[in-house]
């Protein structure tokens, strides 16, 4: 066989609707690198098993074992057994189109080392795209999730703030923020350089990807947006997803005490805006002057 220059990487646990519908998209790849997936199972107690045994038999798709320790170790497990030497790390509820990988090697072709991020839209319905899928035959699973027919997808302010400060709309005060692991390749020597997704941020959800993404800026890696590279997010409930968000900000932020990361409070959340983040920030830097 030959030997895989890009490896898609997917943590999973107990999201085998959506996962079914990822693995579909990534069957409609045109991709001329040759690559392989690689599914971390972190535990699934749901279908998973027989979703990934039967998409083993039409993709270049294989599994391992999660060390159950949270999203960030599931990524880091994942990656240390690929083959490519361009990882891309997938969210299992993350839908992509056919373009997609081959979009995210092109942006790394001739460049230096960088983190790329393949911008991502939520699709709050998405539990209607998951009942029709059970139903019907969804030939492109993406390409229904951005029919309408579904709902609309929207930007979050996370999403909204990367795009602008990619395009110049809004001011450049973390570019960092770009490495959002739902969507988001580096080359496997800068994941390996820089020790990897910090597994102390445990089991509880959120932020383990953008401190790694602090972490790359500060040593010199690029940051750069794939727009040819759009993803879906089946969105879903987490009954105490802020509640755990809160836990590891402070985490995120007793480790990195600098403005950009004290400021993300006014970023991410429920009410979150990427103007008043912006400004927060700046307003940080200018009263920490001298």
């Amino acid at each position: 066989m030959t030997r895989p220059t890009v490896s898609v990487v997917i943590p999973t646990r107990d999201k085998a609707d959506s996962l079914r519908l990822v693995l579909a998209c990534l069957a409609r790849q045109v991709c001329p690198e040759p690559h392989e997936i690689v599914v971390v199972d972190d535990g699934c107690t749901d279908g998973t098993a027989d979703i990934l045994a039967a998409a083993a038999a039409q993709l270049p798709l294989h599994t391992v074992p999660g060390p159950r320790a949270g999203r960030a170790a599931a990524r880091n497990a994942g990656a240390a057994v690929a083959r490519g030497g361009l990882l891309i790390f997938l969210d299992d509820d993350i839908l992509l189109p056919p373009p997609a990988l081959a979009a995210h090697v092109a942006e790394h072709t001739g460049l230096e080392p960088s983190c790329v991020h393949g911008p991502v839209r939520e699709l709050p319905a998405a539990r209607r795209l998951l009942a029709a899928a059970g139903d019907e035959l969804l030939p492109d699973p993406h390409a229904a999730a951005t029919s309408g027919r579904f709902g609309r997808t929207v930007a979050n302010a996370l999403e909204t703030l990367v795009t602008g400060m990619a395009t110049g709309e809004l001011e450049p005060v973390a570019p960092w923020l770009t490495c959002i692991g739902a969507n988001t390749s580096m080359p496997y020597g800068l994941w390996e350089r820089s020790g990897g997704y910090d597994e102390t941020f445990g089991t509880t959800w959120g932020c383990e990807d953008l401190e790694l993404g602090l972490r790359l800026w500060s040593s010199g890696a690029g940051m750069r947006l794939a727009p040819a590279a759009p993803g879906v997010h089946l969105t879903h409930e987490r009954a105490d997803r802020w509640e755990q968000h809160t836990v590891n900000l402070t985490r995120f932020t007793e480790k990195h005490p600098v403005p950009a990361v004290r400021a993300l409070p006014e970023l991410l959340g429920p009410s979150g805006s990427c103007r008043r983040y912006v400004t927060a920030v700046r307003t940080s830097e200018e009263s920490a002057r001298p």
